[in-house]
């Protein structure tokens, strides 16, 4: 017998939309017409075409007729606890206690195993802040009424999954609750199609845990799952999604660490980079605060070797026009037993550098990004010497050649290896001078 989930899980799997025939001057022809990302597409199609999707476009309808019976009787208007909502109730690792809050306020915590975000604000909605789905985005809004959450407040969102994470394994308990870890772990990704897509779909409530509703940022995404992994797919331009690639793949060329990045059919996707550890960002540690010197000053009193990442990670953005780094996009990797911060996060997120968004680079030295970062090298003497001592690798032509290979969008390849060379050109100049 069929499982309910299971016959969700075949739901979403189906093609939705409608076919149709036409008969034109004696000649007929066969019609596809659905929607993709809130446009409505039509396409002519062949009649083996036609057969195949017909049935299965009737096959989903009738499932959705069994899924809302199975619905019908049941208040579907997901709601949270007194506790919840007031945001009283234990901060937990996995199945471990390391804080409590009353009304939101830290009473008592383990210092060592606290996220920097709680220790720095003792506030919980803070934590919750850097945790909570973009409803900014359509497709955030399509999941609340995929999950009928009727919440104003944005930043409850993701107690509806108990503030689970892909990227750690720290978690809020409601007061009173009985729920282990093994409870609240994401175990499906029923919800891929809606937050990635904007496919609709009716879920019951018994799915509601998801990564969707705890994973931010302004472009349209999803979490998947294949063989036990969880993948990041995102929406993006051509240009988009050459410049993440590029990035990621001249990194994984130098061997410097980065998050994993792929073409998947129309979309991008990175598997999850902090597998083993907690990952936190440096909004947690900085809050909005991205001053170069500042924040390198905070990471010197951890580690002069997470400086040294950080002065590297600044040193790529710099030589590729990523102009979009901020605290929420990169961040710390913290040992999951200990609490102890190891390193800097491998770096991701870089679809707004290069060609993103003009198709024309700027190889001057006056172009506004690389002669501000050029500023805070020659006025800070600690930043240089890090560079230094980070035995920077040369960028050269086979180099840029080997990753322009390795991606299939075209471009303007010419542009780009004279942009990244003279760039690097003019910082090595003031970093080796």
């Amino acid at each position: 017998m069929k499982t309910f989930e299971s016959v969700l899980n075949e739901y979403n799997s189906l093609p939705s939309g409608n076919v149709y025939i036409k008969v034109i001057k004696g000649n007929t022809y066969f019609y596809y017409q659905f929607s993709d990302n809130g446009k409505k597409i039509t396409k002519y199609i062949s009649k083996d075409e036609y057969d195949d999707l017909l049935i299965k476009i009737n096959h989903k309808k009738e499932l959705s007729k069994f899924i809302k019976e199975n619905l019908k009787d049941e208040n579907r208007s997901l709601f949270l606890s007194n506790s919840a909502r007031n945001l009283t109730g234990y901060l937990m690792l996995e199945d471990k206690i390391i804080g409590e809050f009353e009304n939101g306020q830290l009473i008592k915590g383990n210092e060592k195993l606290l996220p920097l975000i709680i220790k720095r604000t003792k506030q919980l909605n803070k934590f919750l802040q850097t945790r909570v789905i973009d409803t900014s985005r359509t497709n955030a809004r399509l999941l609340k009424k995929a999950l009928n959450i009727h919440e104003e407040n944005d930043e409850l969102l993701s107690i509806y999954s108990y503030a689970v994470s892909i990227t750690d394994n720290y978690w809020f308990k409601p007061k009173k609750s009985k729920l282990k870890y093994k409870d609240v772990q994401f175990k499906n990704d029923v919800l891929f199609d809606v937050s990635l897509k904007g496919s609709l779909s009716y879920f019951p409530r018994k799915v509601v845990l998801s990564p969707e509703l705890t994973t931010g940022g302004s472009f349209e995404k999803g979490w998947k799952r294949i063989d036990n992994e969880w993948w990041l797919y995102k929406v993006g331009t051509d240009n988009e999604k050459f410049s993440e690639l590029f990035y990621a793949t001249l990194l994984e060329e130098l061997n410097i660490p980065t998050a994993h990045y792929e073409l998947d059919d129309k979309y991008i996707r990175s598997k999850n980079f902090a597998v083993g550890y907690n990952y936190e960002p440096m909004y947690s540690l900085m809050d909005d605060n991205d001053d170069y010197n500042d924040v390198l000053t905070e990471l010197m009193k951890i580690s002069k070797d997470i400086a040294r990442q950080y002065m590297v990670l600044i040193y790529f953005d710099a030589l590729l026009n990523n102009v979009d780094r901020h605290n929420e996009n990169y961040g710390l990797l913290k040992d999951k037993k200990t609490g102890s911060i190891i390193s800097l996060a491998p770096n991701f997120d870089n679809n707004l550098c290069l060609i993103s968004r003009n198709e024309i680079l700027n190889c001057s030295i006056k172009e506004g990004f690389l002669s501000y970062f050029l500023k805070f090298l020659k006025s800070n003497q600690l930043a240089k010497d890090l560079l230094k001592e980070s035995n920077l690798p040369r960028i050269n032509e086979s180099i840029l050649n080997k990753c322009f290979n390795k991606i299939s969008i075209k471009v303007n390849e010419k542009m780009i290896r004279e942009f990244i060379l003279s760039r690097q050109k003019y910082l090595f100049d003031e970093i080796f001078k």
